[in-house]
């Protein structure tokens, strides 16, 4: 059954609300921001001291704008030495391939995981925060090929808390598991239909176990990011489900719990025409700075589009944190940036081994976290 209003009108397509291309909705939300009132200092202010001292160090050696400027500009082999200035090019020095530029890479991130872990306290979450997404990529992988019937592919090593035996072992056994993957893997023993799909389900319960975590870290900044995560992926979610004709109960079993924009309401929205849904979605305060997305004439929004913005707009999130000195959030922000610097990375090599030109890999490019 389609869905009402469908019919020949993509709900981010040019022309539908023309205000967008006005600059009326560019400006990053209050609530999204960082308010010095919103920070809570831990009753022992030394808690992430030791930890915050050595990024401060590691601070000095992230990428900058000026490298970007250089990598998109350079050829393969001056882009390789152009990375020799900063700490990636040691784990780079001799990849040719793609393939070899992924294993560099992840080598790298592996390694500035560790030497952070070593100096945090052993009952910190914001480790995990970010590592689980590993866990859930990979079990991702192994399912695929559970029913391919094949090897996995894509599978990351290390980088998360589990090893890939044990969530093997968990497919088989999804008592052997922690929650939330045994959970995960129960419901998905039920049933699933397309990979696209089982990627959507198994990011429901990433995004809202990444909530869980940054409510017991007891940190306002995580929550909020955790929260604005989860609207940002269940707009996209919408956004597929609506191109698809699909109906509302299976974008509700979809979308994930949590976030500031409630299920009840996009599922709401869901319902309508196609020009009154855009309508609503532009309502719903920095959704609307998604839907400049349509601002081309020619093009229907590309969702790899959506996710170049969605990952801009949470950067500007943990941009708002540079003033806090102490705590929390200058651990997240240089987690983050890190795992953007390894995106951006591989997006211009990559770009580079397929002759893409400069013009085109800028475009493609995310923001940094220090300019």
């Amino acid at each position: 059954m389609n869905v009402p209003g469908h019919a020949n009108m993509n709900p981010v397509k040019k022309g539908v609300l023309p205000h967008f291309r006005e600059g009326k909705t560019r400006r990053l939300p209050d609530f999204l921001t960082v308010s010095q009132r919103r920070i809570r200092s831990f009753s022992d202010v030394t808690r992430y001291g030791y930890a915050v001292g050595m990024i401060r160090v590691l601070e000095t050696q992230t990428l900058g704008s000026q490298h970007v400027e250089r990598l998109v500009e350079a050829g393969y082999e001056e882009a390789l030495h152009i990375l020799e200035e900063t700490p990636i090019g040691d784990y780079l020095r001799h990849a040719r391939l793609a393939g070899e530029v992924d294993a560099g890479l992840n080598a790298f991130l592996r390694d500035s995981y560790d030497t952070l872990a070593k100096a945090l306290p052993h009952d910190s979450f914001i480790m995990e925060f970010f590592r689980c997404r590993f866990d859930f990529h990979n079990l991702k992988a192994l399912l695929k090929a559970e029913r391919a019937g094949g090897e996995p592919e894509g599978l990351l090593e290390g980088l998360g808390t589990m090893d890939i035996e044990e969530l093997r072992k968990g497919l088989e056994s999804p008592l052997l598991l922690p929650w939330p993957y045994k959970e995960t893997v129960e419901e998905l023993a039920q049933g699933w239909g397309t990979p696209q799909e089982l990627d959507t389900l198994i990011d429901r319960r990433y995004l809202e176990y990444r909530l869980f975590l940054a409510g017991r870290e007891g940190s306002p900044f995580m929550v909020d990011f955790a929260r604005a995560s989860i609207d940002l992926a269940n707009l996209k979610v919408l956004l597929r489900a609506r191109i698809l004709s699909k109906e509302r109960d299976y974008l509700q079993a979809l979308l994930a719990r949590g976030g500031f924009v409630d299920v009840v309401t996009l599922v709401d929205i869901y319902g309508d025409a196609s020009e009154a849904m855009v309508k609503k979605l532009e309502g719903i305060n920095y959704f609307a700075r998604l839907m400049e997305m349509a601002g081309d004439e020619e093009e229907v929004v590309r969702l790899t589009e959506f996710d170049r913005r969605s990952d801009d707009q949470l950067m500007e999130m943990v941009r708002g944190t540079k003033r806090i000195s102490v705590g929390v959030e200058p651990i997240f922000a240089y987690l983050r940036s890190r795992e953007n610097e390894v995106l951006m990375v591989r997006l211009i090599l990559v770009a580079k081994l397929h002759q893409v030109p400069p013009e085109a890999i800028e475009k493609m490019l995310r923001k940094l976290y220090i300019e």
